[in-house]
């Protein structure tokens, strides 16, 4: 079974759901889902769900873009995110035990519909990575001119050492 949604409608609907797998395939703007300017690509969502009698087992697949500021040479570019996630939605706190205490949430037996829209949210967040590089072998910016070292070389020497550090120097060879 395929299903599609658009917008908030990151929703499935496990009232009256059959026991077995279900997929579906949502696209979001990511400002309905509560990102940052910076995503100003759609994201996909690709969820396949088995439900059976005591529980959910939900896992997903979620793709998007964002634009960032390269941490060294302050250049802007978009990189791709790919992010997975998976969720076990129990009926009975009772079978809380089988899993991880983060993989699992309990819902109550009167749940019509599990919103995934925050977990994706979250996902996405957190697979930003710390260090933002426009690519790997970026040389980022001159420490004494300022120049993109991945545009244009300069005649600043590398070797050359602040003289406020100095005094540092002969700490290095204790």
């Amino acid at each position: 079974m395929e299903r599609t949604g658009r917008g908030d409608i990151l929703k499935i609907r496990i009232s009256g759901l059959s026991n077995g797998l279900h997929e579906y395939h949502f696209s979001a703007v990511p400002s309905e889902i509560g990102l940052e300017s910076n995503f100003a690509h759609d994201v996909k969502v690709d969820v396949v769900v088995d439900k059976t009698p005591r529980q959910v087992y939900l896992k997903s697949d979620i793709r998007t873009a964002g634009r960032f500021t390269c941490d060294r040479c302050i250049e802007s570019f978009e990189r791709p995110l790919n992010a997975h996630f998976s969720m076990f939605y129990i009926f009975d706190e009772l079978d809380r035990g089988n899993h991880a205490n983060d993989e699992i949430t309990v819902l109550s037996p009167d749940t019509v519909a599990i919103d995934v829209a925050e977990e994706v949210r979250q996902v996405i967040t957190i697979s930003v990575p710390l260090k933002l590089l426009c690519k790997e072998e970026c040389k980022g910016l001159c420490p004494r001119c300022g120049k993109n070292r991945n545009v244009e070389l300069c005649d600043c020497r590398d070797d050359e050492v602040d003289s406020r550090w100095q005094g540092l120097a002969g700490l290095i060879n204790n």
